[in-house]
């Protein structure tokens, strides 16, 4: 194993390459999960929208023709591919989106295609996506604020989140094609901020002391526009891959992973803290988190067990039976194989660079004050 090394008086633990997508996948959890629930929270502008629907709008935003329209076609089948929910589930998101008092998309005819439909804002819905941007990037200038240890730091998250990103689209955009799905229609290039090494750096590698500097003035929406697909995209394609790994859907997956992430040594743990977790990630009830608990704890399935809290009667502790434990096994290895694309695709320095800006912005995460919220769109605060 390679020694230590220092960084601008940092010091470096090497991840070893064969431990790297274990240790990214161990990561992801707290990326996907405990960063991105911050970004969406802030992104919802005053809980206005639900996360589904915050997804909708990011996705016209980031990926539609100028950053306005997008067909619906698309729309629905990148969520559908992100979220374990219908099509159907998918169209009542939108619809409210579009319905008073939001008025956020017009739903019209293609004008290329009788039978598809065109989702577009509306200048209320242009304003409010203004709102998310400029609250997202308030969120973004104080995660930076915090990259502090040494002078370039922010600039290697800029680098290796771009890059990451970067290689996630690449694989899931690859699956789409393979799968004959709609893909992305063309985007303006100089629509949103690229990472200047943007064109280069799929082609070669760069180490940390060749990475240029990002003025500050454009670091938080550069690093906005690339929080939200590492959350979105790149998440939910790991959640994807841990769930190939057994017939589960998405609930009961994040039951498992979270037991396997936050657990007491990955095999234990509340059931108030698995509810909480559920109710915020999923947005659904006490009563739907109770049902897939019990989903996972009956026949056929019998991946877990409840019992009472050695000192609360009135708490129940969650454990995984012997086949719980071999599922999340199977699930964790699939997760990691699919992690592994990723890093084939990294140099020793890039996985290094990868652990560690993952750990640092973990680290300052704990730390949130927000969510940030100075933008008001259209007097929404009652």
């Amino acid at each position: 194993m390679s020694k230590n090394y220092t960084i601008a008086s940092v010091d470096i633990s090497p991840c070893p390459r064969d431990e790297a997508a274990r240790t990214l996948l161990n990561l992801f959890f707290r990326i996907h999960f405990i960063v991105g629930m911050k970004v969406n929270d802030t992104l919802r502008t005053f809980d206005t929208l639900n996360r589904h629907q915050v997804a909708v709008l990011w996705t016209i935003r980031s990926e539609g023709i100028n950053g306005r329209s997008m067909r619906r076609k698309y729309i629905e089948n990148v969520m559908t591919g992100w979220y374990d929910i219908s099509s159907s589930a998918i169209s009542k998101a939108i619809r409210a989106i579009a319905k008073p008092p939001l008025g956020l998309i017009t739903i019209q005819e293609h004008p290329q295609s009788a039978r598809e439909k065109l989702v577009s804002l509306t200048p209320r819905g242009e304003e409010f996506v203004h709102a998310m941007v400029q609250n997202g990037s308030s969120m973004c200038a104080w995660f930076l604020d915090n990259m502090a240890r040494w002078d370039g730091e922010p600039d290697v998250s800029l680098y290796i989140y771009s890059k990451v990103n970067a290689l996630f689209s690449g694989l899931i955009d690859a699956e789409r094609r393979d799968r004959g799905e709609l893909m992305q229609e063309s985007v303006t290039p100089d629509a949103f901020l690229q990472h200047p090494l943007a064109d280069k750096f799929l082609d070669r590698s760069y180490d940390w002391g060749e990475l240029p500097h990002i003025p500050r003035e454009y670091a938080p929406l550069m690093h906005l526009n690339i929080f939200f697909p590492i959350h979105y995209k790149a998440g939910n394609r790991v959640e994807a891959a841990l769930r190939s790994a057994a017939s589960l859907n998405r609930q009961q997956v994040i039951i498992l992973w979270t037991i396997a992430a936050q657990g007491i040594d990955g095999q234990q743990m509340s059931r108030k803290l698995i509810e909480r977790t559920l109710q915020n990630w999923l947005e659904i009830t006490s009563s739907s988190v109770s049902k897939a608990i019990r989903s996972l704890t009956d026949a056929p399935l019998n991946l877990l067990t409840i019992t009472e809290h050695p000192e609360s009667g009135r708490e129940k502790i969650i454990r995984l039976t012997r086949k719980g434990q071999a599922t999340i096994d199977e699930m964790l290895d699939n997760g990691e194989h699919f992690l592994q694309q990723v890093i084939e695709q990294l140099s020793q320095e890039e996985i290094d660079m990868v652990v560690y800006i993952f750990k640092r912005t973990h680290e300052i995460f704990k730390k949130y004050p927000g969510p940030f919220r100075d933008m008001e769109p259209f007097n929404m605060i009652k």
